[in-house]
């Protein structure tokens, strides 16, 4: 290559860098970071009495949670006790929510399926039923699953925002008369004690009843004679239990957890009137918690009906709950 070519090429090349300098250093660049924006910085949690979850020709097939006594319930699910860490993930992710500008045109709504009657619609109410957000979900990204389209309600700026809430909700691609299914936000753990509190278990199991307690008893470690509490049957006095059985039933009792909720109220084929199998523990706070087994589901479900004293609700558990606690540790080997 002639050196007169040469010096051309780098001439040009020097000029290219020059511009890209340039470009790079006018105050209008912007990285990916700063291109987000806080969609909700002032969101205050704390100030949060009720959320409804909706489509808006559809009302009543949403989801309702009001907070009472500082506890979230599940309204529209027969007033349901909510799982609180669901509860505190939406705020948390709305109160962190960053979003990037994708339009600002009302006409392009539906390409983002971002229209009021299409869009989920999520209310964020205060005690006077103020209004403290009002955010309407579109469709999620494909190439990004964990983010979906969202505006506020009477607002045309539509933001890809940093989290997926049609998933959240479970609401995509679904019917929007269907009720937006509440298992996920409702708290299904139906025992709620700390095991090295119990101090007495108590079993109906038919026409017999059964006290377990915790006593302190002398034992040899070590050669050296000391004390520990140790699980004892009280009653009957014949066919006793060992301590890892009644402990086997305690930890059983302790992990109950319902695979749905059948009613808001106990009904008469549900054997919950006069229960024949009941579970019970009490603290060494003096506080109990009571569990009442009532009939069989049904022929093909294996699973009983189970009502927890205190709550107007009647659970469906699995069969093999049933029969941790009231058969296998009676059997006789």
């Amino acid at each position: 290559m002639k050196s007169k070519n040469m010096i051309i090429l780098v001439v040009v090349l020097a000029v290219l860098v020059v511009i890209y300098l340039a470009q790079n250093m006018g105050s209008d660049k912007m990285t990916v970071s700063e291109s987000l924006l806080d969609l909700y910085p002032d969101f205050n949690s704390s100030s949060v009495t009720a959320i409804k979850a909706y489509k808006q020709d559809y009302p009543d097939s949403g989801l309702m949670f009001v907070k009472q006594d500082n506890n979230w319930l599940v309204e529209s699910y027969y007033n349901a006790p909510a799982k609180v860490s669901e509860i505190e993930k939406l705020f948390t992710d709305i109160d962190n929510l960053q979003g990037e500008i994708r339009s600002l045109n009302q006409d392009l709504f539906s390409d983002y399926d971002i229209e009021d009657a299409k869009a989920l619609h999520v209310e964020f109410l205060g005690s006077d039923n103020s209004e403290i957000a009002h955010i309407l979900f579109g469709k999620g990204v494909p190439q990004a699953s964990r983010s979906s389209f969202l505006r506020n309600y009477g607002q045309d700026t539509v933001y890809m925002g940093s989290e997926n809430f049609i998933s959240r909700f479970a609401a995509w691609n679904a019917d929007p008369a269907k009720r937006l299914p509440a298992k996920r936000w409702v708290e299904m753990k139906l025992a709620d004690f700390d095991k090295e509190s119990s101090k007495q278990i108590e079993l109906v199991k038919g026409k017999t009843k059964y006290l377990f307690e915790k006593q302190e008893q002398s034992v040899m470690e070590d050669t050296v004679e000391t004390t520990k509490e140790v699980w004892v049957q009280v009653k009957p006095s014949k066919d006793k239990l060992d301590e890892m059985k009644i402990d086997g039933i305690l930890s059983r009792i302790g992990a109950l957890r319902a695979m749905e909720i059948v009613s808001g109220e106990i009904l008469p084929d549900q054997g919950l009137v006069d229960p024949k199998y009941i579970a019970g523990v009490t603290l060494k706070d003096g506080a109990t918690q009571v569990f009442s087994f009532g009939a069989e589901t049904d022929t093909t479900s294996s699973a009983y009906y189970v009502k927890v004293e205190g709550r107007p609700l009647v659970y469906k558990v699995a069969k093999f709950n049933f029969e941790a606690i009231f058969d296998q540790p009676f059997e006789k080997k």
